[in-house]
């Protein structure tokens, strides 16, 4: 990759997380933890889940783990509602909530003012946004292999 665009990511990074910082202090979705924000985003993307589908994605975290995050955006934050499934009622069914869908539709409202805010900043041609476009769609694909994405369930 080399020195200077291993700097240049830095510092980027860290310029878009300070960014972050000062939308999230103005944000009625402080306090959620970053594996809190993965698991709404997850279950906005994919639907209902069980605590063993998300916990697929943090291969290194304990389903136990991840249920005490579940149980804290239940139960503290009102974000998701926990079912137990009718079929094996040793599953829990984890869903958004409309708290949950207002909370992660203010992360993304955020995120896309950042990005705005960065491609405004780098001036990025319509061409270029074509060709980002490509390689993080390749990106993607790429992190739903490596991290076992592709093999949870979908809506």
């Amino acid at each position: 990759m080399g020195p200077d665009l291993t700097k240049a990511i830095h510092d980027i990074s860290l310029r878009m997380r300070l960014l972050r910082a000062v939308q999230e202090e103005k944000s009625s979705a402080e306090g959620l933890t970053e594996r809190d924000v993965i698991i709404l985003e997850l279950l906005d993307e994919r639907g209902k889940m069980t605590i063993s589908q998300i916990a697929q994605a943090y291969p290194t975290i304990s389903d136990s783990t991840i249920s005490t995050n579940i149980t804290k955006l239940w139960r503290d934050n009102k974000m998701v509602s926990k079912t137990i499934s009718p079929e094996n009622q040793r599953i829990t069914i984890v869903e958004l909530t409309e708290e949950g869908k207002k909370a992660i539709g203010l992360i993304k409202t955020q995120r896309a003012e950042r990005y705005q805010t960065l491609f405004t900043a780098i001036n990025v041609t319509n061409d270029e946004k074509v060709v980002f476009t490509r390689i993080l769609t390749r990106a993607t694909a790429f992190f739903n292999k490596y991290l076992g994405l592709d093999k949870t369930s979908k809506k």
